[in-house]
């Protein structure tokens, strides 16, 4: 499968991470990723796993191995960028078949390959919060076989993919407008009386029909007080009311980089405090474009969004900063928060994320940017206006 990141990036991505694993000390690493969350493995590889999880295991020198389950052989040669693959059995499905018969490969074989009496006897692993218990057990086994430490180590491939390559802002630009197009197709064709999920198919079929490979994340499109979910699932059964909130959540996925788009519209009338708390939210949402530029401390950025709100009667409507990372990953690092204690550099993306909700009401206004060397650069842009809809 072709993809837009080219075979040498992706090289050289295995490349500048050996050199980080040498200053480390590392003898191997271990990235992992699932369906849900498979960053970590398609940055190296491209290979995104279905039901089975996946490895890429990185020697500190030679070529990058792709790990998978036993049934995902001809899955993964389609789509791997990393020529060698292997089968190994902790990688399975969650419902644990056995496959009898099947010749698999096992950790230990492969550490064998690597490890040798000047090793460090360290080995990194790389996506612990995601990692399934089998696994994890599966990595300390092998390496107490031959007397390693495993140690975690997101934060070394973290501090490289933080930064993104002009390749990957023009992939993540392209998929932000093909959510744009969802966003402005459903908002021009919903109405009253269709359910939040006959909305959010909507928008699925303009984000298939315009080249995306799929969903960013499980959309979502919530009304009335379904609003104040800050994670939510649209319910088949739940019909939008002339006189609801509806919030909309669409994000389309290219080549594995995620986008996302939020709007919330109004249906009809809604109360003077709804509408208000919309308002505050859009001017929120509307500084912190102007407040995002390369050298600012991200904890400054966070007081500045708290104080805004303050200023205008949303005190303690949110729920975290004003905006968080993304890349192959919806959300990732690095989040601005209180606690953030870092400056934004150009090459930084975020989604824009004023969630805020008081009286039974939430909304979303969201919007992807990527920092520039003089400030910063928003993808979309359509609909940051009041929306009301009337039918």
């Amino acid at each position: 499968m072709a993809s837009l990141i080219s075979k040498e990036e992706y090289a050289s991505r295995v490349a500048n991470t050996q050199k980080a694993m040498e200053a480390a000390g590392l003898d191997i690493l271990l990235t992992y990723g699932n369906e849900a969350e498979p960053q970590y493995v398609r940055y190296y590889s491209n290979y995104w796993p279905s039901f089975e999880s996946a490895m890429v295991l990185i020697p500190r020198k030679g070529d990058a191995v792709l790990l998978i389950g036993p049934e995902s052989e001809t899955l993964a040669r389609y789509w791997s960028e990393i020529p060698r693959i292997e089968r190994i059995k902790i990688l399975r499905e969650s419902s644990e078949p056995e496959y009898p018969g099947e010749k698999l490969n096992t950790l230990y074989n492969l550490f064998c390959e690597y490890l040798d009496e000047d090793s460090s006897r360290r080995i990194g692993i790389c996506g612990y919060p995601l990692m399934y218990a089998p696994v994890y057990e599966g990595i300390k086994q092998a390496a107490g076989a031959f007397g390693c430490e495993v140690v975690r180590a997101e934060d070394l491939v973290i501090a490289q993919k933080i930064i993104k390559t002009p390749t990957e802002i023009d992939i993540m630009k392209k998929a932000a407008v093909i959510s744009e197009a969802a966003m402005v197709r459903a908002i021009e064709t919903m109405h009253s009386g269709m359910t939040e999920t006959q909305v959010v198919g909507i928008a699925e079929g303009v984000i298939r029909e315009l080249g995306a490979e799929g969903e960013a994340y499980p959309m979502w499109v919530l009304s009335g007080e379904n609003t104040t979910h800050a994670i939510g699932r649209p319910d088949p059964t739940r019909v939008i009311g002339k006189n609801d909130v509806v919030m909309l959540q669409f994000g389309a996925r290219l080549s594995g980089y995620a986008s996302s788009i939020g709007r919330p519209v109004i249906m009809g009338k809604v109360s003077a405090d709804a509408e208000d708390l919309i308002k505050v939210g859009l001017e929120a949402h509307l500084a912190t474009m102007e407040w995002l530029k390369p050298g600012v401390p991200a904890c400054e950025l966070d007081r500045k969004y708290r104080e805004f709100l303050k200023a205008h009667g949303a005190e303690g409507c949110n729920l975290y900063g004003p905006c968080h990372g993304t890349g192959l990953m919806e959300g990732e690092h690095p989040w601005i928060e209180a606690t953030s204690d870092y400056v934004l550099k150009p090459g930084y993306t975020y989604e824009i994320d004023t969630f805020i909700k008081r009286n039974g009401v939430g909304l979303r206004w969201e919007d992807q940017c990527a920092i520039t060397e003089t400030g910063v650069d928003v993808f979309t842009g359509k609909y940051l206006e009041m929306i009301y809809i009337d039918r």
